[in-house]
């Protein structure tokens, strides 16, 4: 599936080995897990044509919120035609993750332009980025 920078996808990464690399592939802790809509953040030149994207996981614990867990307003979640709207929700900047496109369900919206340049603060102090 080719995916856009913004867009807010369904994903469902694996629940169980598959593989040597099993363990490179799996949650644990506090990473998120099961299925659940992730903001592509990465570069749409980046995503065209690759198996791969970047991608933050949404939450709609908004008591999570704070300087790099970006509070996103319902207003600002544009849901596609035929999806639900969207609650208030939180990027969570904090668990990027590369995503497999393959497991990618389908799209169910995108952000505003303001909420993407918020997301993209929140990654900039995660990172370090000045």
């Amino acid at each position: 599936m080719e995916v856009i920078r913004g867009g807010i996808y369904l994903y469902e990464p694996p629940s169980i080995a598959t593989s040597e690399n099993a363990a490179t592939i799996m949650t644990s802790g506090s990473e998120q897990s099961g299925l659940r809509p992730y903001v592509i953040v990465s570069q749409n030149a980046v995503n065209i044509g690759k198996p791969t994207a970047a991608g933050v996981p949404l939450t709609t614990k908004v008591h999570k919120a704070n300087s790099y867990r970006i509070l996103l307003p319902s207003v600002e979640l544009i849901p596609d035609v035929g999806c639900t709207a969207f609650e208030h929700s939180v990027a969570l900047c904090d668990h990027v993750r590369v995503l497999d496109t393959l497991r990618i369900r389908k799209k169910i919206g995108s952000l505003s332009e303001n909420a993407l340049l918020a997301v993209g603060l929140g990654l900039a102090y995660v990172f370090d980025i000045r």
